[in-house]
């Protein structure tokens, strides 16, 4: 059983009770960043009401929360592992917990539907995964007029700003590339689109669609073959993941998984800036790419920053 909510910009307001089955019979697909694709179809239509009565009722597992020092130390650990060209980019993430028994989470969303109107807005529950919600601004892959596009999302900074670093453009540019080859393998004419700044609250990150105009393309495959993306995961793919395995020591749960809708157009969305709700408060996830021209405390500010961003959205009974 899922049960989701999600504000799709453009699109109109999707609430439904799904139950699980085959991937290819699926309207709705849902992955968590280590565990395996779930499909689910549509049973009936989601009474808002009740989803939120029982809202953040869990009682799960959290992971250990990283503090300045031992987030730097793994940053620092990373480096190394670049030093020695066995990668070229990690993303480290980290989550952080909010103790709190007054949090309102329907108060919450709608929050981040009027913060976040360029985002994908989203809350779930699910038996195993639990109860999530967030608004992210990664499109994974879509449809569009003429074909498809995925979007190459990476380096962070704050709003105002007035350049990019040269460590944002090549962490961006390593996201870039291998979305491009990666739907160059399914065929048709690949594009890349004109660089631009995305505006996502208190940061702003790189932007790059990347457009396929090939029209028949299989949709499951496409997203398991771009799934993790380097913009949550790092370059190359395989030892990019077994450092985060072997340095992060949590489980992602679905911080930066997939939730696909796929009717009524292709729409795929990375779950980016998430929280997961509880009866003991709420999980923030957030993280950052590390490469060879990181400075540690910078990017544990850049968490910072996100998390803050998700925190300032949460509203009190």
């Amino acid at each position: 059983m899922l049960e989701v909510l999600a504000c799709i910009p453009g699109r109109s307001k999707v609430a439904l009770n799904l139950v699980e089955t085959d991937v290819a019979e699926a309207t709705v697909l849902l992955r968590g960043f280590q565990s395996a694709l779930c499909g689910f179809k549509e049973e009936s239509v989601l009474d808002e009401d009740l989803f939120w009565s029982n809202y953040a009722t869990t009682n799960p597992n959290l992971p250990t929360q990283s503090n300045t020092v031992s987030y730097q130390r793994q940053i620092s650990e990373i480096m190394a592992r670049i030093e020695e060209q066995h990668v070229s980019k990690v993303v480290l993430s980290r989550p952080s917990h909010l103790h709190t028994d007054r949090a309102d989470a329907k108060a919450t969303f709608e929050a981040l539907q009027e913060r976040y109107p360029n985002c994908t807005v989203f809350a779930l529950k699910h038996p195993e995964f639990g109860h999530w919600m967030g608004a992210s601004p990664e499109v994974l892959f879509e449809a569009i007029q003429r074909g498809y596009r995925s979007m190459s999302l990476a380096g962070t900074r704050l709003s105002g700003a007035q350049d990019w670093g040269d460590k944002e453009r090549e962490e961006q540019n390593f996201v870039t590339t291998e979305i491009n080859t990666t739907l160059s393998a399914f065929g048709g004419r690949v594009q890349n689109q004109p660089e631009e700044t995305l505006h996502a609250g208190p940061v702003e990150h790189l932007l790059t669609w990347v457009e396929t105009d090939a029209t028949n393309v299989p949709a499951v495959q496409v997203l398991e073959a771009l799934h993790p993306t380097p913009a949550i995961c790092g370059t190359p793919t395989a030892p990019a993941r077994a450092v985060i395995d072997e340095v992060e020591q949590y489980n992602r749960g679905l911080y930066t998984g997939y939730l696909a809708f796929m009717t009524g157009g292709l729409h795929a969305t990375v779950l980016l800036r998430t929280m997961q709700w509880s009866e003991s408060g709420i999980t923030f996830y957030a993280g950052g790419g590390i490469t060879k021209d990181s400075v540690p405390l910078n990017e544990w500010m850049e968490t910072e920053y996100k998390i803050s961003a998700l925190k300032d959205a949460v509203q009190f009974k």
